[in-house]
């Protein structure tokens, strides 16, 4: 075989394996996911905080076409007295959820969420990137150093969550 065939079919063949190492990264994480425990630890005090406490509410999706969505809430949450919520009552259930949604990529152990809406305006149009790690039907999310929407404080951020089935 030629030299320059022979280079040409080892390109190829590096660039097919990334290309499907990535497709199959995924396709690993395609579908809906219920969370298990969200920690926040302090980089300064290294305190681990049990966001929402031991049994937050939480659903993930990532869609094949890569989209994605989240909604997170505290199990303790209080509806309002009544159908239209008090200034005090809207903040107290702002405060009790997050939720976002956009798209998503995956490249390595790095997922960026692209968002496109969320209940924090400020995240908004941002890419917010993550380091997953896939263990059979467990997934587990950490988040680079960032300041806290909830707590005001730097922190990265573990949430482990379960395939539903």
């Amino acid at each position: 075989m030629y030299p320059i065939a022979r280079i040409s079919l080892v390109v190829l063949t590096i660039v097919i394996g990334g290309v499907w190492s990535r497709a199959q990264a995924v396709d690993s994480v395609v579908g809906s996911w219920r969370l298990i425990s969200w920690t926040e630890e302090e980089t300064e005090t290294k305190t681990v905080n049990a966001v929402f406490g031991n049994e937050p509410i939480g659903v993930l999706t990532y869609t094949s076409d890569g989209r994605m969505s989240l909604f997170l809430a505290n199990p303790k949450r209080k509806p309002p007295a009544a159908p239209k919520a008090s200034d005090a009552e809207a903040a107290d259930l702002y405060r009790t959820m997050i939720t976002y949604g956009g798209s998503y990529s995956i490249d390595g152990n790095k997922v960026t969420h692209k968002v496109e809406f969320s209940w924090n305006q400020a995240w908004t149009g941002t890419a917010q990137q993550r380091f997953i790690e896939l263990k059979g039907d467990q997934l587990t999310i950490r988040t680079p150093p960032l300041i806290s929407a909830l707590s005001g404080k730097e922190i990265v951020a573990t949430l482990v969550w379960e395939r539903i089935k």
